[in-house]
């Protein structure tokens, strides 16, 4: 191997040790994509915080809101809930805010799959209350 091969196989190793070290992990770029909104109802696809990301704003949602229009139907394994104190958020398993339900206090969130939620890929609709 030449002087020159050697060379530029080293610049190519070292270029990409540093070009990954840069980059931030598919599950901390979703995080990122909920917890950089404060204000914000998110739900994301994954319990690694990556996969599809739902994001919305409490005005945005006005009474209750199936999630079927958005491509989130029955896809939601983390929840967060990163309003003021006066916002709680209920998620249904219906697409019209009926049948079983879970609660998320403002500030909190939840691992939909956990066993004690037992509400992983369920929710079809959610509906936002203010106190």
């Amino acid at each position: 191997m030449s002087l020159r091969s050697r060379i530029l196989t080293a610049l190519a190793l070292v270029a990409g040790l540093v070009g990954s070290s840069l980059l931030g992990s598919p599950a901390s770029a979703a995080r990122a994509d909920c917890y950089n909104y404060p204000g914000t109802i998110c739900l994301t696809e994954n319990s690694s915080w990556g996969g599809q990301v739902w994001r919305q704003y409490p005005s945005q949602i006005v009474g209750c809101r199936s999630l079927a229009p958005d491509g989130f139907n029955n896809e939601a394994t983390l929840a967060a809930n990163l309003t003021s104190s006066s916002i709680g958020l209920y998620l249904y398993d219906n697409s019209n805010c009926t049948g079983a339900s879970r609660y998320l206090a403002s500030g909190s969130s939840a691992n939909l799959a956990a066993a004690s939620v037992n509400f992983n890929d369920k929710a079809s609709s959610l509906r936002v209350v203010y106190f």
